[in-house]
């Protein structure tokens, strides 16, 4: 009897951080599509001015939307990995350490991903026809413009030890599905590799979101 009442709210628990999961992938990609720096600062490899970069800075609103759709990319993740953390706990007891690993990585994301998303509302502010863009000089807005574009994405690299705890804990335990725990721990060694080989951390922000959706729908596929 007390095992059949149990059911349903694990079963929303689980559902729910699968949700969380998917939720933290599309907001987490959608946000590298609002960079502070417009794509006429890409266009060659020349040393830009402040002055052209402030000048081709996206405008404060789409600035603004990557923000906004960071910040809920960080809830959903910490939502998430919340839900990752707990289960692993109740499903591999005989690996505390790979548990903790898993733990610690994950408040690391939520540390530096909250970061992230503070220096794309200080672009914000710095952006042409901003409300406190009298407070910046030309410099200070090209400083904040790259330095949110840069700092927002290589925020995710915590992530990676996210992904190779949970891989691991999912090939040898209960965590996840043993296919899921593979594309996690191919991912985060790619990104490893990336970002060791030719310096690329970035790469970090686009690997997370491959994992949150294949993990988030694992998960409530598991329990639909």
């Amino acid at each position: 009897m007390t095992s059949t009442l149990a059911a349903p709210a694990t079963t929303a628990r689980t559902t729910g951080w699968g949700w969380a999961g998917i939720v933290a992938a599309l907001t987490a990609g959608g946000a590298t599509a609002f960079l502070a720096q417009g794509p006429g600062t890409f266009t060659d490899q020349e040393v830009k001015p402040g002055a052209f970069i402030v000048e081709n800075m996206n405008p404060e609103l789409l600035i603004r939307l990557g923000a906004g759709l960071g910040l809920v990319a960080v809830i959903a993740t910490t939502l998430f990995t919340l839900g990752l953390c707990r289960r692993a706990a109740a499903t591999a007891s005989a690996r505390p350490g790979w548990v903790e690993a898993l733990r610690w990585s994950s408040i690391a994301l939520l540390a530096t991903t909250t970061v992230g998303v503070l220096m794309r509302y200080v672009a914000a502010g710095g952006a042409p026809g901003a409300m406190d863009q009298s407070m910046y000089t030309t410099e200070a807005s090209a400083t904040a413009a790259v330095l949110a574009d840069q700092i927002s994405t290589g925020t995710y690299l915590p992530a990676l030890g996210v992904m190779a705890a949970a891989g691991v804990l999912s090939l040898r335990g209960a965590l996840l599905p043993k296919a899921v725990g593979i594309v996690g721990l191919v991912l985060a060694g790619a990104s490893l590799v990336a970002t060791l080989a030719i310096g690329l951390p970035y790469s970090s922000s686009l690997v997370f979101p491959l994992f949150a959706l294949v993990a988030g729908i694992a998960a409530v596929a598991r329990r639909a």
